[in-house]
């Protein structure tokens, strides 16, 4: 069977055939040198199996068809079948191929694997850089190609992190999309191209528009571990929400409540610090968390799920599972404890202020309200003024256990 109708088999352009002397060896070149020098020599049956492999085809097309070109038939077929196994095997312990996806793969390099709202990120980099935020997200480490393309391993979504320890280049091409004291992001066809003018060591970041990608610079290799480590993270969050956001979950920061199993965003309208509230909060049985975190959210027919990332918490051990969300309230501070009626259009606007995905521009931004209605037909919003006192704790607990009640 070929793969190009079914699994895809794909091609790398690190390996060829070379004749020596009328010697047929299959060599690296390029990044396969770079990453490990190993030749092989062929003979011709194998010449001809790796021209099928080139052309697609998987192990069991490959030994029929090298039996229809010797002219073996049944009688000997199973000699042929032994001597494709031992070909395959071969390129397998040579790590050329992954006989389990039926890849071509070339050389690999071993990646640390985290698993953050249902996406994978594959960290490339000097380990002594990966924040202990990251840690409860991590997975097993996975060994991958060293240039693989997307949505070759692993068939999930991955975004690639690649980090390279470089002097400062000028990255900053295309239109500018948004500046401030703390980041200047421009844009070209495929990438965003983040600056960091506080930073210290991180200066710059490649991101690929559909998240695939994110390739951070640390131009100063003189600096403080613990401060490369933290720009490398923050770093990170910025890839983290363009890949988030490819794959249609958005980022809302909020004060978060995790009770009874669901999870409830409580949005500020106001600049007061709630602080004697999320205590007030967290004192309610049932609760798993209640802190101001990043949430990423994301809409599954009639549900809304959500997930904790590992930036924007505080004061909590962050889990890689889902939850379902039930609702969201819109705080504003008031000397009573009152819901407010207000249109939907105003909670739907005032949803999209708590989303920090990127929003760039005009198509993002409409992207973004796009996904608040749609949230606002599946999740109750409720436009809440309450000051911080216990009263305001029972009104919430209200509010929140009426929820539950309707979905039962």
């Amino acid at each position: 069977m070929l793969h190009g109708e079914g699994s895809h088999m794909k091609i790398r352009k690190e390996y060829m055939i070379k004749y020596i002397e009328g010697i047929p060896y299959l060599l690296p070149y390029g990044q396969g040198i770079a990453q490990s020098f190993r030749s092989l020599r062929l003979d011709a049956d194998e010449v001809f199996l790796w021209e099928y492999m080139l052309r697609g085809y998987d192990e069991v097309e490959c030994m029929h068809r090298l039996c229809a070109h010797l002219g073996v038939g049944e009688t000997h077929r199973s000699a042929v079948e032994a001597k494709v196994t031992d070909f395959f095997s071969m390129l397998e312990q040579l790590q050329i191929i992954d006989r389990r996806s039926h890849q071509l793969i070339g050389p690999l390099e071993d990646y640390d694997l985290f698993e953050v709202a249902g996406l994978l990120i594959c960290y490339s980099g000097p380990k002594e850089y990966i924040a202990r935020e990251l840690e409860p997200f991590r997975m097993d480490s996975v060994m991958v190609p060293a240039n693989w393309k997307d949505g070759e391993c692993l068939e999930r979504p991955i975004q690639r992190v690649e980090i390279v320890l470089s002097g400062p280049r000028i990255l900053a091409v295309g239109e500018i999309l948004m500046r401030t004291p703390e980041v200047i992001v421009y844009a070209d066809e495929r990438h965003y191209y983040y600056l960091f003018p506080q930073n210290t060591c991180v200066h710059e970041m490649r991101v690929r528009k559909n998240g695939s990608k994110a390739v951070i610079f640390v131009s100063n290799l003189v600096g403080r571990e613990d401060v490369i480590t933290r720009e490398v993270y923050e770093a990170m969050y910025q890839s983290f929400l363009v890949y988030g956001l490819a794959h249609h979950k958005y980022a809302i920061s909020s004060l978060s409540l995790q009770y009874q199993k669901r999870g409830f965003l409580f949005l500020e309208s106001d600049a007061e610090d709630w602080s004697n509230l999320i205590e007030l909060l967290s004192t309610m049985s049932n609760v798993q968390r209640c802190n101001y975190r990043t949430t990423m959210v994301e809409l599954s027919g009639e549900e809304a799920r959500m997930w904790n990332i590992p930036w924007g918490s505080c004061n909590d051990a962050p889990g890689r599972e889902s939850m379902h969300l039930g609702g969201i309230g819109l705080l504003r501070q008031s000397k009573t404890n009152h819901a407010v009626i207000k249109t939907p259009s105003e909670r739907i606007l005032r949803t999209s202020f708590g989303v920090v995905s990127p929003q760039f521009s005009a198509d993002l931004v409409e992207h973004t309200i796009d996904f608040c209605t749609r949230l606002y037909d599946v999740v109750p919003i409720w436009r809440l003024h309450c000051n911080q006192s216990p009263e305001a704790l029972a009104f919430i607990q209200r509010i929140v256990d009426d929820e539950l009640s309707d979905e039962t």
